[in-house]
Parts: C-alpha cells; structure tokens; sequence
C-alpha cells in the first residue's frame, strides 16, 4: 500500500460556485425547501466569493469529499490509463489552515 499526500491551491472559487450552487438550488426546490429561493440571485453567490479564504477552503473540501467516490474512480482510472492499476481508498480533503 502507498499513501499519496496532495496539496490543492490556486482554486478557482468562482467557478465552484458557479458550478455547484444552481446544483443545490435544484435540490432544495425538488424538497419543496423555502431556501432555494435564498440561492438564486447571485446574492448566495456574492456572499461566497466574498467569505473568507479559510471558509472558501472549507466549502472546497466539503464538495471534494461530497464526491469522493467518483474522484477515487477517476483516479483509478487515470492510474490504470499510465501503468500503474489499483484501487484508491480513503480520499479525504481537509482544509489548511493558512
């Protein structure tokens, strides 16, 4: 077994909220939650790219481990793609603090 240690920087946070956030409206409304409205606007999304850097890591690890699994796949894929084939297990982002 080998463990791989990764640093994700130079983020682009604008087109993670671009990305995810109509995601979460879509899901609230399919609830019938009263905050779906809250999401749509551009007003969470202006909130977003305004937090802090810490909160935005934060909110980038949450969404990494959110779709952990097919991030594995993917990386096993890639692997596989160059040679070296396994299984990736445990992919878990964390925030650093800066």
């Amino acid at each position: 077994m080998v463990k791989l240690e990764i640093e994700l920087s130079d983020i682009d946070y604008e087109a993670m909220i671009n990305e995810y956030l109509p995601k979460m409206q879509d899901k609230l409304e399919q609830s019938g939650s009263p905050l779906a409205s809250l999401l749509g606007g551009g007003l969470a999304s202006s909130l977003l790219l305004r937090s802090s850097p810490a909160m935005k890591d934060r909110m980038a690890a949450e969404l990494i481990n959110m779709n952990a699994s097919r991030l594995e796949a993917k990386l096993e894929e890639m692997a596989a793609r160059n040679g070296i084939p396994g299984k990736v297990r445990n992919l878990k982002a964390t925030a650093i603090t800066r």
